[in-house]
């Protein structure tokens, strides 16, 4: 009995446990976790870490073509009717010309030449079974030289890229897990609206009961509280669906409930206007002028291998086989012939004449150098353009966000004094209205203007690849 007492008992801290575990399934995200959770599990970025490998293999395969390269093979042949080859009739005027030597006939009886007779015969055993080995090396061979170069440089292409989808999710997330908070944070106060304003509308209910306020002062109350119910309710769905789009980014489930534990004031001071001033800004620190660089490799490298078809090619080779003929399939019997053939030589390939399509493809290759050099040079100076634009647009967002706040903070004060009139009987419905729609307005202007100072800040660390 007593024992049957404490597995009740284990029981009962299991289930208290796994309700605890469905309690606790929340996830609680800071701006860094979600960040990392996102470079984790993100499928562009998955997809892009796939390419690396990807390119790491194809270096492999261009290089191992410049190894020793071994096959073997094994060969049988069954003829199951040996061919058959006519030959000239050698024989008949030999035993002619022994009888007439010999007198046994005539010079009349001799065959005319025109005569001449073919005779088949069959060359070769109905069963054949050969086996051997060959190795061969690539001793020089321009192309390959460069070939090989350029499949490392195109291995820096699948890193850089990688590196660029990282950058774009990190500043995805970021703008996202932002949004989410300027949400939750004009949810909050839109809350405390409604909560302020659902107890005054009971206040002024029971006023309008007594006879001291009109009619007119109640359903003003009831419209405005209606309006801040809508927004809440409109602001809970925006937040649902913003936070689906932020899990999406991550590469976490959509089911997945999640809290963000950041605060967005705090992401937002962190504001050094300093060190965006004295920065001097240099388009080789972005990652897409390094891919565009990468790019202008790739074509003087193509331009290289053109020119190398002017070189001589020289392989070697060595080659090993056996070979068995019989009549009868014993080929594993001790007894049977093996007849061994060796070889070793060299292959030089020497280009001499190619009517000028060899010296058309250097010209072709030197003008992609100039398109893909020209296309990086405009890239540098879009990227500057770029740079100024986004520092403008950062202290611009910086000011609004300073002056926004400013403006929310003296809304709420102002908010707060006509509440205390509108008791008092000193303002009517209607100026609080105003006043509360005013400061509705400001507080939604502040929390944008936060958002903004992100947005564009996380715009300027893209550009410098911080």
């Amino acid at each position: 009995m007593k024992r049957m007492k404490i597995v009740s008992i284990l029981f009962m801290f299991l289930f208290l446990g796994q309700l605890n575990a469905q309690e606790e399934g929340v996830v609680q995200l800071t701006l860094s976790q979600a960040c990392d959770f996102a470079l984790k599990n993100n499928v562009n970025v998955e997809n892009a870490q796939i390419d690396v490998e990807v390119a790491k293999k194809k270096v492999w395969e261009t290089t191992a073509i410049g190894l020793p390269q071994v096959s073997g093979s094994v060969e049988y042949q069954n003829f199951l009717d040996i061919p058959t080859t006519l030959l000239p009739d050698f024989i008949s005027p030999s035993v002619y010309g022994v009888l007439l030597q010999e007198g046994l006939i005539t010079p009349a009886q001799m065959p005319s030449s025109e005569s001449a007779q073919f005779f088949p015969a069959k060359f070769g055993t109905q069963h054949n079974a050969s086996y051997g080995v060959t190795l061969s090396q690539l001793i020089f061979s321009g192309q390959y030289i460069v070939g090989l170069q350029a499949a490392r440089v195109f291995s820096m292409v699948s890193q850089q890229s990688l590196k660029k989808s990282e950058n774009d999710i990190v500043a995805s997330v970021t703008e996202t897990y932002c949004l989410v908070l300027s949400l939750e944070e004009n949810k909050i106060s839109l809350d405390s609206n409604l909560a302020s304003f659902e107890k005054l509308l009971f206040e002024t209910e029971a006023l309008y009961k007594e006879g001291f306020v009109e009619e007119i002062n109640v359903d003003q109350l009831k419209l405005n509280v209606s309006s801040l119910q809508n927004a809440v309710n409109s602001i809970n769905r925006s937040i649902d669906a913003v936070k689906m789009l932020l899990k999406f980014q991550m590469g976490m489930s959509i089911d997945q409930p999640i809290e963000l534990s950041d605060d967005l004031e705090g992401i937002v001071s962190d504001i050094d206007l300093e060190k965006i001033y004295s920065n001097e800004y240099d388009p080789s620190q972005s990652i897409d002028y390094q891919i565009m660089d990468t790019q202008v490799r790739l074509m003087e490298l193509d331009m290289k291998r053109e020119k190398s078809a002017y070189l001589p090619t020289l392989a070697g080779f060595f080659s090993y086989s056996e070979k068995a003929m019989s009549d009868e399939f014993k080929f594993f019997d001790s007894e049977q012939e093996w007849y061994p053939t060796t070889l070793v030589g060299f292959q030089l390939e020497v280009p001499i004449w190619s009517s000028g399509s060899r010296r058309s493809k250097v010209q072709q290759s030197k003008l992609k150098v100039l398109k893909s050099t020209n296309t990086r040079d405009m890239v540098g100076e879009s990227l500057r353009l770029q740079y100024t634009q986004a520092k403008v647009e950062y202290m611009n967002a910086v000011d609004t966000y300073v002056t926004e706040k400013a403006n929310m903070i003296l809304s709420k004060k102002i908010l707060d004094k006509t509440i205390i009139k509108y008791r008092e009987g000193l303002a009517g419905s209607t100026e609080l209205t105003q006043i509360q729609m005013q400061y509705q307005t400001g507080q939604a202007n502040y929390f944008a203007a936060m958002y903004q100072v992100i947005s564009a800040r996380t715009k300027l660390n893209k550009l410098l690849a911080n």
